[in-house]
């Protein structure tokens, strides 16, 4: 169920995302203990008025302002979209030169759309690997050096996608110096960024290069992820090619998104307190559940969700023990292969539903590890 990577793509041959299509059903099923969110909870209590958001387009608010403003770039690096998602592939072709080949470098472990995306935009991806390794996982720099005459551009997720690891800042800068060396680009999907706001591993890559563009959404760390509500930060002149392909792919963002959008922006500070409440909370119990069942893990350093080896296939954990007990995790392997042992757990969620799913994950590894006995 790892990202499918290879050639160009279209019709029949379109794959589809394995992680969606085995996560949406059982998010469906509502199991009353659900430790699969990676995005934060959090209640904004907007208050929706129908008219206002219809008409915001007449307001004669700019919604990339908001995002400079916040951010400390000016207008002309911020291109407003909808959601990461979309932006992933906007940024993509806004950064592969005309002059480099049409081929996308993927960092792996990876989201499969963050992977698998520039297919269906006629590019070749191509995988480099961050990990899994001894210690913190470090960048393959000579699978990187091998791949950079191929390709026009390298895909990256910094805080990585099941582990909630940081890249290290060696490998950032090293990751940096190379690609402005030969010529290629880096889209940086840091939707995960916003919750290292204040440390040392906050080091967004619009801020260190700029042949990069940053992408950041309100979906993850700050909760509203149905509005759909992303951006791109960047180079002005990267930035503009984005801007051209969203006017041809999609026109004019959502009245009702940005709407919504803009009564939330200046408050997003408040979520970013609420990730580290709920992490103050909520991660001490996961780590007793964890060594009670002798299983070491450290975890990331900020943010709400971490992975570890349950010491089976994950898919096959969820299947035969999660489901009876009404949990719901994520499966490492989603994001590769050699992951297929690990679970990613989120601690976002409310103190009080955490607590009680404790007891809960606690018997699902009582029967992987009775059953491996």
């Amino acid at each position: 169920m790892e990202p499918r990577l290879g050639g160009p793509v279209s019709g029949k041959s379109i794959p589809p995302v394995d992680y969606l299509s085995w996560y949406v059903p059982r998010l469906k099923e509502q199991r009353p203990h659900d430790l699969s969110q990676s995005g934060f909870a959090y209640d904004w209590g907007v208050d929706t008025d129908s008219e206002k958001m219809l008409n915001f387009w007449t307001s004669g608010q700019d919604p990339a302002q908001w995002v400079a403003d916040r951010y400390g770039v000016e207008t002309n690096q911020v291109c407003v979209a909808h959601g990461a998602c979309q932006s992933i592939s906007l940024a993509i072709l806004a950064a592969l030169p005309e002059n480099r080949p049409r081929a996308v470098g993927v960092e792996m472990p990876s989201f499969a759309v963050v992977s698998q995306s520039a297919r269906l935009l006629g590019c070749d991806v191509i995988p480099y690997h961050r990990g899994p390794n001894e210690g913190p996982w470090t960048l393959n720099r000579k699978e990187i050096l091998e791949i950079l005459p191929k390709v026009g551009v390298l895909a990256m997720t910094p805080v990585m996608n099941p582990t909630g690891e940081m890249i290290s800042e060696e490998d950032q800068q090293w990751l940096i110096e190379v690609t402005r060396a030969a010529g290629v680009n880096i889209v940086s999907d840091e939707v995960y960024l916003d919750a290292a706001k204040g440390t040392e591993f906050y080091r967004p890559m619009y801020e260190l290069a700029e042949n990069s563009i940053s992408i950041n959404s309100l979906t993850k760390t700050y909760g509203l992820g149905p509005i759909r509500f992303g951006w791109m930060i960047g180079a002005p002149e990267l930035i503009q090619n984005a801007k051209n392909a969203f006017q041809n792919m999609q026109g004019l963002a959502s009245a009702p998104t940005v709407s919504i959008a803009e009564s939330v922006f200046s408050r997003l500070d408040e979520a970013l307190g609420g990730i580290w409440k709920a992490r103050e909370e909520n991660l001490p119990k996961l780590m007793e559940v964890l060594h009670h069942h002798g299983i070491e893990w450290n975890p990331p350093p900020f943010g709400i969700f971490g992975a570890f080896s349950i010491g089976m296939d994950a898919v096959d954990a969820m299947a035969r023990f999660g489901k009876p007990l009404g949990l719901l995790a994520t499966p490492g392997g989603m994001f590769h292969s050699e992951l297929k042992d690990y679970l990613r757990i989120a601690w976002g969620g409310s103190p009080e539903s955490f607590e009680a799913a404790m007891p809960v994950l606690s018997q699902f590894l009582t029967s992987i590890q009775e059953g491996n006995a």
